[in-house]
């Protein structure tokens, strides 16, 4: 009786792993500049798992978003490496009120993220505008452009 229960507790949460894998794979964004892959994400810090936001200083609101960009390198290594990169960005409505967003810089073992937060309105659509420039002194800046629809999440 306790084996099968186990079994489907077991079942159960792999079962939620594979979903959050797949949706995690089908939301990747990213621009392809050469070698260089600029990987973004924004959702409502609501998301962000208590002992996450905590670990990070990240506020949980409904209203407050959560931006995470990473840059990665293709090379002679067999995977990508994580670059350091001077990074700045605005977010703009659709009516054209226009922030500066800050971003801090988060390494965790060889990962390098950068995070910015800022304030929506639910269901609103905003335009993302950032300058990505590789420390690397050869390359020249990137320039990221992407909209997302942020909702508070209920």
């Amino acid at each position: 009786m306790i084996s099968v229960l186990k079994n489907q507790v077991l079942r159960v949460i792999c079962g939620a792993l594979l979903i959050v894998v797949s949706m995690a794979a089908a939301a990747e964004q990213k621009k392809v500049f050469g070698d260089y892959e600029v990987h973004y994400i924004g959702l409502s810090s609501s998301f962000l798992t208590p002992e996450v936001a905590k670990l990070y200083d990240i506020p949980r609101s409904r209203s407050l978003g959560y931006l995470n960009i990473s840059v990665l390198k293709h090379g002679k290594e067999p995977m990508p490496v994580a670059q350091d990169v001077n990074i700045s960005g605005t977010i703009k409505n659709l009516i054209g009120q226009s922030r500066d967003l800050e971003f801090r810089r988060v390494r965790e073992g060889q990962a390098i993220y950068y995070i910015s937060t800022f304030r929506f309105d639910d269901g609103d659509m905003y335009n993302f505008d950032l300058d990505v420039q590789p420390n690397d002194a050869k390359q020249k800046n990137f320039d990221v452009k992407f909209s997302q629809r942020f909702y508070e999440d209920e």
